[in-house]
């Protein structure tokens, strides 16, 4: 569901360069302030901004790369101002790379030279990545601008978007080598070397797209996989105050963790379409399709002897996705299904994909995090300064948005803005487009995966605060926090199911433990009795096999120390002199 914003300080991007003719600490239309060139504060954000329809030239670039909104910012409005006679229309722009207290993040030029390996190659592989969207929509000179490139920890953002047609000049995988090769003096000596052999080969004629990011990233998960990773997992769900029943599944279980060869490395929430009939139907058989196919998966790329591209694996886990849609959508057919009858569910899922990569230090984890979505079902990645949406809403508001009809403020205010544009089952196959993304855990965070019932009402963006710094810095167990935010949002949004799962990552050589992976999870619901039945077998088949393991064992040395006293009666006096040499049998009796 996409809801309008709470209310607060609201700063602004002057886009291109006619807002740099306004001097800093200027009032722009009695309503903006200037605090630099560029950087304006709203000082009436509770009034609408100016808005032109339809959408001018320049502006229509934003709106259709909508869904590389973690790293572009947004239109908000504009603001008319009057340089020589003539009206100018400044852009203004929102989702811009600043800090919590309104200041512009570092360049990459100004965070490069104390960056980590791994960051300066990521942010590079990230550049690399964003390439072809912003060379399709005619927006490629923002990556030659350096000081336009802002980081984020690990995550590459930039300030605003350069139309091609006002630089003059054609952007190259050439003229991108001449520019990085200025940063070589500051570059990490680990990845100096063969940073230079790219940005050179770059300057050719012989270098590719895929060819640069191919290097890159195989630097990328080289340097990850020094970093240990420590991974814990729980989720839960609970059906809300105004419900009977449940639409929503998650998955892991404790149960299918005992059978899950990953060890808790894949997270699936799965929200039944209200408002439709087997809603809760769909939602099971989607978590259940999901899941054994990702296992599947997870298996073939841990077992690989070569390192499988980003591409391929987005590709794989979207065709994973029009799979089980096209299982749901099959079942609607053979049942008769049709409009509003037509079983759907939205779908998160986070896969932790564990290539073994070979680096200076040994073999270690890719540290690689997929997720795919479709429907309004969300990913958060959280850590103590941020919370970064990773998903965009499949809705009406976003539909709007990527069309380049409506700006996302406005767009949410629509009376139909969270009706679903597509969910699994709807739809065939073919026609359903699942968002899959990368990205790398190597920082210490939570992924937080949940249905509508926990984000609905901007909810996880005004708790998140409250939950990172107790789970990441005081061992807060993540049972305790699913139950914390389960029962907030009950409160908050009790008028829907509401389901998470928690994914806290650990790559701090202080926190993590190597190879760890744990889960715990809660679920508010009361326990399914087959369910409850099948754990007490199990339990209690464990429990009979330790003992006959135990038994077995002790039988064992007993009948090996009976035989050895009886070939060499001496044995026992010869032991006990070893381990006690300057105690005789008198002096231990009379102790």
């Amino acid at each position: 569901m996409t809801t309008a914003q709470p209310l607060m300080s609201r700063y602004l991007w002057a886009a291109q360069l006619q807002a740099t003719w306004i001097p800093a600490d200027s009032l722009v239309e009695d309503r903006y302030h200037a605090i630099s060139p560029q950087l304006w504060l709203d000082t009436k954000p509770q009034e609408p901004p100016e808005v032109l329809f339809p959408l001018p030239r320049q502006a229509l670039a934003y709106a259709h790369l909508y869904q590389y909104k973690l790293h572009l910012p947004q239109i908000h409005g504009f603001c008319s101002v009057k340089r020589s006679g003539e009206t100018v229309e400044i852009p203004l722009l929102e989702n811009i790379p600043i800090d919590s207290e309104g200041k512009l993040l570092p360049s990459l030029i100004a965070a490069w030279s104390t960056a980590t390996p791994l960051n300066q190659a990521y942010w590079l592989w990230q550049a690399i990545d964003l390439w072809a969207p912003l060379a399709g929509t005619g927006v490629l000179s923002s990556l030659v601008v350096m000081d336009n490139l802002r980081v984020d920890g690990w995550c590459l953002r930039l300030c605003e978007l350069m139309p091609d047609y006002t630089t003059g000049t054609k952007v190259t995988l050439s003229r991108l080598g001449t520019l990085w090769l200025q940063t070589l003096p500051g570059a990490a000596p680990e990845i100096a070397d063969r940073l230079r052999a790219i940005f050179t080969k770059m300057q050719t004629e012989q270098a590719s797209l895929r060819d640069v990011a191919a290097q890159l990233n195989q630097i990328v998960l080289e340097q990850a996989a020094q970093l240990p990773l420590g991974w814990q997992i729980a989720g839960g769900t609970d059906a809300g105050a105004s419900h009977q029943h449940n639409e929503d599944s998650y998955y892991p279980t404790p149960l299918e963790l005992a059978h899950d060869p990953t060890g808790g490395k894949i997270a699936i929430i799965c929200d039944g379409v209200a408002g439709h009939e087997g809603g809760e139907v769909a939602s099971q058989m989607a978590v259940k399709l999901l899941k054994i196919q990702t296992q599947t998966l997870c298996a073939d790329l841990t077992n690989s002897r070569e390192i499988v591209s980003p591409e391929q694996i987005c590709s794989t886990i979207g065709a994973i996705v029009r799979v089980a849609n096209n299982t749901i959508t099959a079942q609607n057919h053979s049942q008769g299904r049709a409009d509003r009858r037509r079983m759907g569910t939205t779908m998160v899922m986070a896969i932790q994909v564990n290539q073994t990569i070979a680096s200076p230090t040994g073999v270690g984890n890719s540290h690689e995090i997929y997720i795919a979505h479709v429907g309004d079902s969300r990913a958060y990645w959280i850590t103590h300064q941020r919370c970064q949406l990773l998903t965009i809403d499949d809705d009406i508001a976003t539909r709007e948005v990527k069309k380049g009809r409506d700006v996302p403020w406005h767009s949410a205010s629509r009376p139909d803005a969270t009706a679903l544009t597509q969910a699994l089952g709807m739809k065939p196959g073919e026609l359903l487009k699942p968002t899959v993304q990368r990205f790398m855990a190597i920082e210490d965070g939570i992924l937080l995966l949940c249905s509508d019932g926990l984000s609905d009402r901007h909810l996880v963006e005004s708790s998140w605060q409250d939950y990172a710094e107790r789970i990441l810095d005081t061992d807060l167990p993540l049972t305790e926090a699913v139950q914390s935010w389960l029962a907030l949002a009950h409160r908050q949004n009790g008028d829907d199911n509401i389901s998470l799962v928690l994914m806290s990552c650990q790559v701090s050589p202080k926190t993590a433990k190597i190879g760890s992976s744990q889960l715990v999870t809660l679920d508010r619901d009361e326990p399914d009795v087959d369910e409850v039945e099948s754990t007490s077998k199990f339990r209690l088949s464990r429990a009979i096999n330790l003992c006959l393991f135990l038994t077995t064992g002790i039988g064992l040395c007993a009948a090996v120390t009976i035989t050895i006293v009886f070939f060499d009666p001496d044995w026992i006096e010869n032991y006990r002199q070893q381990l006690f040499p300057n105690r005789s049998p008198q002096a231990a009796l009379n102790r």
